[in-house]
């Protein structure tokens, strides 16, 4: 992927022996094959390769025996203006990925020849704080899901790139907006929500891939309990010099409707665990971000790795790593699962997020 000036192309490298299957039949996606996608060496299936979020492939087609003999194979020319930050999906010789203001585009990945091309059109009103960028869809049964900057989640025909349904996630006009790649499972899709820069309520939510019918909704800012255990110290010790004192004076002369205008966005793909029924995702920053004075508290679940459950919504746990947070220190990676050992010397499952701490 480069960028010359301000026109984006996406240039994909291929050994000569081929690395990316083509001529097949597409078939729909099962869920069967999304679960073992970390075993799957000929399609990629998640934007981030698995549930897990492991960014891990397993095929052997290039290696440190061959790497040095890539060269590039084609250029794709999207001619949208600004960033890409999209990661492809590719199933049967089929690679979808976004751009910028919500194109989507199906292309051959050994050819670069265009299959086919959506353009959602935008509603009157986007609010985004970060560039009107898209990070890639999710593909389920015959339908790709994607985001969009006004708020809306659209599910496409896999095969032809004709909108099936589309759903008005929430307002656009009190900043909520989307750039996530969301999740595909089980046949639901989860998706969060962008804003956290302008005084939304952020949240996860859950939609029937079906219709796009909402199923559940997940609030990261709790109507209660929102001010947390008054936290002195971050996750790693170190004193955050907050006057406590003072946070809870100011609690209790203005009350804790705030709530609603709080932040916490989350606008990086959630991890999930079939075997526990979990999901996992991190919340970014409150609001306003740098200034604290007028949000006493922790300001849960601001600035944390939280679990809920993947069939109601349910919260499960969380851990928050900066409470009260005025750095703007929030998440900026996704959080992955795998084993590790623990005190015990035991392997046991565990969620990682590399966080700007």
């Amino acid at each position: 992927m480069h960028t010359y000036g301000k026109k984006i192309s996406q240039t994909i490298a291929c050994l000569a022996v081929g690395v990316l299957s083509a001529g097949f039949a597409q078939a729909d996606v099962s869920q069967s094959q999304l679960s073992a996608a970390d075993k799957d060496g000929s399609n990629f299936l998640h934007t981030n390769a698995n549930y897990a979020n492991s960014r891990y492939y397993p095929a052997k087609q290039i290696d440190t025996s061959n790497v040095s003999k890539l060269r590039p194979a084609f250029t794709f020319q999207t001619e949208v203006l600004e960033s890409m930050q999209t990661a492809p999906i590719v199933v049967d010789g089929t690679m979808y990925i976004t751009t910028s203001y919500n194109h989507v585009y199906a292309i051959d990945p050994v050819t670069g020849k265009q299959k086919w091309h959506y353009k959602h059109k935008m509603g009157p009103v986007t609010t985004y704080c970060c560039g009107p960028n898209n990070r890639g869809v999710a593909i389920m049964g015959d339908r790709v899901f994607m985001g969009t900057l006004d708020a809306k989640l659209v599910a496409l025909d896999a095969k032809t790139g004709k909108l099936v349904w589309d759903t008005q996630i929430a307002d656009p006009e009190l900043g909520y907006s989307e750039t996530m790649a969301p999740v595909a499972v089980n046949g639901r899709v989860l998706i969060g929500t962008n804003g956290g820069e302008y005084g939304i309520r952020g949240f996860v939510k859950s939609f029937d891939a079906k219709d796009g019918k909402l199923q559940w909704t997940f609030h990261t800012i709790p109507e209660k309990g929102h001010e947390g255990v008054w936290a002195v110290n971050d996750s790693t010790g170190r004193n955050m010099l907050r006057d406590i004192a003072a946070e809870k004076a100011q609690l209790a002369k203005q009350g804790g409707d705030f709530y609603k205008t709080l932040g916490g966005g989350v606008w990086m793909t959630p991890a999930v665990d079939l075997e526990t029924n979990s999901i996992f995702f991190v919340v970014g920053n409150p609001s306003p971000d740098l200034y604290g004075a007028e949000r006493p508290g922790d300001n849960l679940y601001t600035d944390s790795i939280v679990s809920v459950d993947l069939n109601t919504g349910k919260y499960k746990w969380h851990h928050q790593y900066i409470a009260h947070d005025v750095w703007d220190l929030d998440a900026v990676s996704p959080v992955i699962l795998t084993e590790a050992k623990g005190k015990d010397g035991k392997m046991t499952k565990v969620a990682i997020h590399a966080g700007k701490t």
